[in-house]
């Protein structure tokens, strides 16, 4: 079930585009293949723009909050996570299902 904009999960794209800018700072410790994926991921897009899609600077950060709006669209079941690897599982079970 996707909950409301008013609940603070997004809906469609136009939910992002009216958020504007990050305004909480966040430190979260990372594994290093986890750092080393998002720095490919940002090498892929920067590498990939011609120079009028050039105009917002992709950063890891600009990844993970993509990546944060993209996954509070699907539908999770959060009952009764024991730890990070149950989590991941009903995750990827989540989007499977879509």
């Amino acid at each position: 079930m996707i909950r409301s904009k008013r609940d603070g999960i997004v809906q469609s794209i136009t939910d992002i585009e009216d958020r504007g800018t990050a305004s909480v700072r966040l430190t979260v410790p990372v594994r290093v293949d986890q750092e080393e994926l998002l720095t490919r991921i940002v090498r892929s897009v920067s590498s990939s723009r011609d120079k009028d899609h050039k105009k917002e600077r992709i950063t890891k950060a600009t990844i993970i909050r993509a990546y944060i709006d993209a996954l509070s669209t699907v539908s999770v079941d959060l009952s009764n996570i024991s730890d990070e690897k149950v989590l991941l599982q009903r995750i990827i079970e989540a989007l499977a299902n879509r």
